[in-house]
C-alpha cells in the first residue's frame, strides 16, 4: 500500500468496521464507560483523602505566628517555630505519600485490565479471531502492558520517595531533577500504543524489533493518528464545556462523543499501524 494512503484508508476502514461491528462497537463504548466511572470514584476517594491531610497542614500552619518577631522571640524561648505539634506537618505529609501509593497501586490494576480488554475485543473487531485467540492475545497484550506500566508507575512511585522538607528545601530544583522521568513515561506510552497492535500479526519473540521499527521509521504516521485522535476528543470537550449549562440534550451528545472518540480512536490507531506494520 502506497504510504501516503495509508491514514485515508484507515479512516474509512475504521468508519466502516464500526459499521458493521456495531454490537461490539457498543460493547467497547460500554467498557470504555465502566472505566471512566471506576476510574472516578477511585480517584474521588482518594483525592477526598488527600484533600483532607493537605487541609490538616494548612489549618495547623494558618494557626502559628510566623512573622519575623514571632519567630525571633520562639527561637529566643527556645520554642518550636512550628508550635507544640510540628510533626503532625510530617504526619499527614506522609500519610498524603501514602494514599497516593494505595491510588496508584489501583490505577494501575485498572489500567492492566482496561487496556487488556478493549484491545482484545479492537483486535477481535478488526481481525475476527476467534475466542480461544482472543484468550491468547489478552494475554499476550498484559505481559506488554506490565514491562511498559510497570517502568512508568515505578517512575512514579520513585517520585514519591521524598519528604515535607525535601519540597520545603528547593521545590524548583526537585521538579527539574524529574522532568527526564516525564518525558521517558512519555515516551514509553508512545511505544506501548505502537506494540499493542502490532501483537495481531507479530511474533511475541520480534515485537520489540517491530515495535522499534514501526514507531520510529513510521512515527509522522502514528503522530498523525495521535493528533487526530486529540482533535477529536478537543471538539468533544469544548462542546461538552459549551452546554453544560445551556441544553442537557446536546450535552448528553457531547458526553456520548467524547466518550465514543477513545472507542473510534483505539480501532483508528490499530488500523494504522497494523497497516504500517505489514509495509
Amino acid at each position: 500500500m502506497v504510504y501516503k494512503n495509508i491514514i485515508l484508508s484507515s479512516l474509512k476502514q475504521t468508519f466502516a468496521l464500526i459499521w458493521k461491528n456495531k454490537s461490539l462497537f457498543l460493547l467497547l463504548f460500554i467498557l470504555q464507560i465502566i472505566f471512566f466511572i471506576v476510574f472516578s470514584i477511585i480517584t474521588l476517594d482518594y483525592q477526598t483523602k488527600i484533600l483532607d491531610n493537605t487541609k490538616a497542614i494548612a489549618d495547623y500552619l494558618s494557626k502559628q505566628k510566623l512573622d519575623e518577631a514571632s519567630v525571633t522571640q520562639n527561637i529566643a524561648q527556645q520554642q518550636n517555630i512550628l508550635g507544640d505539634d510540628p510533626l503532625s506537618i510530617s504526619r499527614n505529609f506522609n500519610e498524603i505519600v501514602r494514599n497516593f501509593r494505595f491510588y496508584l497501586v489501583y490505577i494501575f490494576i485498572l489500567f492492566i485490565f482496561f487496556i487488556s480488554m478493549s484491545w482484545t475485543m479492537t483486535t477481535k473487531l478488526i481481525s475476527r479471531i476467534n475466542f480461544e485467540k482472543s484468550i491468547k492475545h489478552f494475554f499476550k497484550i498484559l505481559v506488554v502492558l506490565f514491562f511498559y506500566l510497570g517502568l512508568i508507575f515505578s517512575f512514579f512511585f520513585y517520585l514519591l520517595n521524598i519528604s515535607f522538607m525535601d519540597i520545603g528545601v528547593d521545590a524548583i530544583k526537585l521538579f527539574t531533577r524529574y522532568i527526564p522521568f516525564l518525558i521517558f513515561s512519555i515516551v514509553l506510552t508512545y511505544f506501548m500504543f505502537v506494540s499493542i497492535p502490532l501483537l495481531s500479526n507479530t511474533e511475541f519473540k520480534n515485537i520489540v524489533q517491530r515495535t522499534l521499527s514501526v514507531g520510529i521509521k513510521k512515527a509522522h504516521f502514528i503522530l498523525a493518528v495521535y493528533f487526530i485522535n486529540l482533535f477529536l476528543f478537543v471538539i468533544s470537550m469544548i462542546l461538552l464545556f459549551y452546554f453544560i449549562e445551556k441544553n442537557l440534550l446536546f450535552l448528553l451528545l457531547s458526553l456520548l462523543l467524547m466518550i465514543s472518540s477513545f472507542v473510534f480512536g483505539r480501532i483508528f490507531l490499530a488500523n494504522v499501524v497494523d497497516k504500517l506494520g505489514k509495509v
